[in-house]
């Protein structure tokens, strides 16, 4: 099992102190469920390793993982900064309470409403993503509430981290940055260091997610800082703050276990790996960001289910079928990602057999696992996935009209509903119907 997961003498899987069975007598199923514990367990992790080993950093925690308001203050409690990706994760974090000063506002694309926002109420750091909304905010910082604008320059460091296509982000072709080729970068920063309303802080990455190994990681501190020194030394230019993003992968199987690094020794590599390249190139410490978040909150998660209709076809295959499926959990269809699962309501013992689990989606791709070894399973069994806890709820959709899950969080044998289930009711509440007649 993955996480602080125990099975009770009921025989019946528990989260958090809480029975998964009572979980979803009470709240019902499908549902995210969070045990706050070890999300707070991987925060602290990452604070106390980096201050053992780094004088001046800032861990921010990358929204786009999971975003709630109960998540924003667990995070602001936790004196995290937070990193968010649109005016929807700007809007829930500064709603929920979140400090301005400690929000970094990223996006390859910000609308022009969305830099009215961020502008108005206030960003800790702001990311600049292109030449033209480089342009936009020479014009626009001067309109910035509280000074000069803060800003990071992102960067593609043309490093391949070797995981998905689809999460890869740092080769040179990405959508994101500004490119280290033919001086592309180097303009940047020299044009934003010219504005007398942009506060140019240092320079900004993330070269994917999911990462198994801590070699791109290093790799990816070696380019950066070369190029920070590059524009010490040719231009007098002294950036302070390096932003080197998220990426660390985490096990979604058993078997995967010591397969990533962890949290200390991922901390450990790269603030050694930071002291040594500046110590080298005789450049101050630079303060250094990270941005985790997959790391923080996927083991906490898992999603509970109800099993449904089970089809066996003879010599074949059998199909478990649940409650969800591709709508609260995209990720086996997007990435091919890999899941384990137990039934929650008989943990142990009993018969075996293989299975596929499917989702109740009108896709023949809806299947979130396509060999399980379960307990003999049966229509009312409690299905748990394991490993949820990230790009699930904040990838959720509602295809075929199907409404999205509720969040808990638990602890210490208390459950609290952060994120109320949409009901049929919800997906009607937005629909403009026009009158009978009408044209």
């Amino acid at each position: 099992m993955l996480g602080r997961k125990n099975v009770n003498a009921l025989n019946h899987l528990e989260i958090g102190g809480c029975d998964v069975v009572d979980l979803a007598e009470q709240f019902g199923t499908p549902l995210y469920v969070f045990d706050e514990e070890e999300i707070v367990g991987a925060i602290r992790e990452y604070r106390e390793a980096f201050a053992q080993h780094y004088p001046s950093f800032h861990v921010a925690y990358a929204g786009k993982a999971f975003l709630c308001g109960a998540m924003c203050r667990l995070v602001a409690r936790e004196g995290l900064w937070l990193d968010v990706v649109s005016g929807g994760e700007y809007f829930v974090a500064r709603g929920s309470g979140f400090p301005w000063n400690r929000l970094i506002f990223h996006g390859n694309n910000k609308t022009d409403e969305e830099r009215a926002l961020a502008l108005r109420e206030g960003v800790g750091r702001w990311v600049v993503d292109g030449l033209e909304e480089l342009e936009c905010l020479l014009e626009e910082s001067k309109r910035y509430v509280h000074g000069k604008l803060p800003v990071l320059l992102r960067v593609t460091p043309g490093v391949d981290p070797h995981t998905h296509a689809y999460i890869t982000t740092g080769r040179v072709e990405s959508k994101f940055g500004f490119p280290l080729v033919e001086g592309i970068a180097e303009k940047a920063f020299l044009l934003a260091a010219s504005s007398p309303h942009l506060d140019v802080r240092g320079v900004h990455c993330h070269i994917g997610s999911q990462i198994r190994t801590l070699d791109p990681f290093l790799k990816t501190v070696d380019i950066l800082l070369e190029f920070m020194d590059a524009l010490r030394r040719n231009h007098g230019l002294l950036l302070e703050e390096l932003d080197l993003g998220g990426g660390l992968g985490v096990p979604y199987l058993d078997g995967e276990k010591g397969d990533f690094p962890s949290i200390r020794s991922y901390v450990e590599a790269l603030t050694g790996k930071v002291r040594e390249k500046c110590l080298s190139l005789s450049y101050p410490l630079p303060v250094l960001f990270v941005e985790p978040g997959r790391s923080i909150v996927n083991t906490a998660g898992s999603t509970v289910y109800r099993v449904g209709f089970v089809k066996e076809i003879p010599g074949v295959k059998k199909y478990v079928a649940v409650d969800g499926g591709m709508t609260d959990n995209p990720r086996p269809v997007l990435y091919g990602a890999r899941y384990q699962a137990l039934l929650g309501n008989r943990v142990e013992g009993g018969e075996k057999e293989t299975v596929a689990i499917v989702g109740k989606c009108c896709e023949s791709g809806d299947v979130l696992i396509p060999e399980i070894e379960l307990p003999r399973v049966k229509r009312g069994d409690i299905l748990v996935v394991e490993g949820t806890g990230a790009y699930n709820y904040s990838m959720a959709s509602n295809y075929n009209l199907i409404p999205r899950p509720g969040v808990v969080f638990v602890q210490n044998g208390t459950a609290r509903l952060v994120v109320r289930p949409e009901s049929l009711s919800d997906l009607l509440r937005k629909d403009v119907i026009p009158e009978e007649g009408a044209e």
